[in-house]
Formats: structure tokens, sequence, C-alpha cells
């Protein structure tokens, strides 16, 4: 009986750290709403888009960072530096919900906190909190209004418009199939 209870105890535990979030859960644009520190001495992020692209032969995630200001140290002089966009080369979400964003030159790590359809609030492995707030607009699904004419034409099976119908058979009309008999 103890041999069980143990078994379940592990399953529990085990199943209660699994990843909860999908890298297809994070797709969009993300704009920060409360950066007060990030690694690498960067001091603004206005956004984050990620979604995926093919590199070479093969398919991975990527994206990329909007005005990203970061202060540098070089011979004791402080130099601050905006950049537009910077590539993000890969992104991916490993066990207890832990994001990982691969640039060429830095790595970000991240434990997922909340990830909603409009919310990500993530920190960092020091504490840090970090919030973004997803921009439906650019990536939402629009219904387009279906406008279509009534055509009247008539199609044979083949899919070749027929003028005049002179023998009996099914045809197509209205996207409709008809017997016509003669």
């Amino acid at each position: 009986m103890r041999k069980y209870l143990f078994l379940l105890l592990l399953v529990s535990a085990v199943s209660a750290n699994a990843q909860t979030f999908d890298e297809a859960d994070l797709v969009g644009t993300w704009t920060t709403t409360g950066l007060a520190y990030a690694p690498y001495q960067i001091t603004n992020i206005e956004s984050i888009t990620l979604g995926d692209g093919i590199y070479g032969n093969s398919k991975r995630w990527s994206g990329f960072f909007k005005n990203l200001t970061r202060v540098n140290y070089y011979n004791g002089e402080e130099e601050t530096k905006t950049s537009e966009r910077e590539q993000i080369n890969d992104f991916f979400i490993s066990n207890n919900n832990k994001l990982h964003i691969i640039q060429e030159s830095m790595t970000f790590h991240f434990i997922i906190e909340e990830l909603t359809a409009t919310t990500l609030k993530v920190k960092t492995y020091d504490g840090q909190n970090y919030s973004f707030t997803k921009d439906n607009s650019s990536s939402a699904v629009r219904s387009l209004p279906q406008t279509r004419s009534a055509d009247e034409s008539i199609y044979n099976l083949s899919g070749q418009k027929v003028e005049n119908v002179t023998a009996d058979g099914i045809y197509i009309q209205n996207g409709q199939k008809k017997v016509i008999k003669k």
C-alpha cells in the first residue's frame, strides 16, 4: 500500500511541475508596461514581437525587440544606444514554464507567472518582475463579408461552363447539383 501511495505522490509532484504554456500562446506583439530593470544593462524595451520563421531548412520561433535601449560602459564612459529593431533568433518554453529568448549576443531567461490572451507576466531568476500587454489589433482574425453574386451559370461535372444544355445529365448551378432531363 505504501508503494502505491509513494507512486501517486511522485506522479502528482511531476505533473504539478509540468509545462502549462506553449510557444504558440506567445505569438504576437507584446508591449512592456513596467520595465524597471533588465539584464545586460537594458533600460527600455518598447515591445517584443514573437512569431515563427524559417531559417534555412528549419522552422523555428523568432521575432524582434522594438526600440531596445541599452547602456554600455567603454573605458569608464557611459554610452546609451537605442536600436529600433533587434532580431530574436529563437525562443522556447522549457520545464516549469521557463521562457528563454535567444538573441545573437544575449539569452534572456524568465519564469512565466501568468499568460493570458492579453497579459504576460514574467520574472527573472533573481526576482525582477515584468508585465507585457498583447496588442491584439494586428493579429486579430477579422471576418470578411461574403458577398457572392448569384451565378446562374450551369457547369458540367468536369467544371466546364455549359452555354446550352442539350443532353440529360447531372449539372451544377449555384453550387448545387441538378439533374436535368431533356
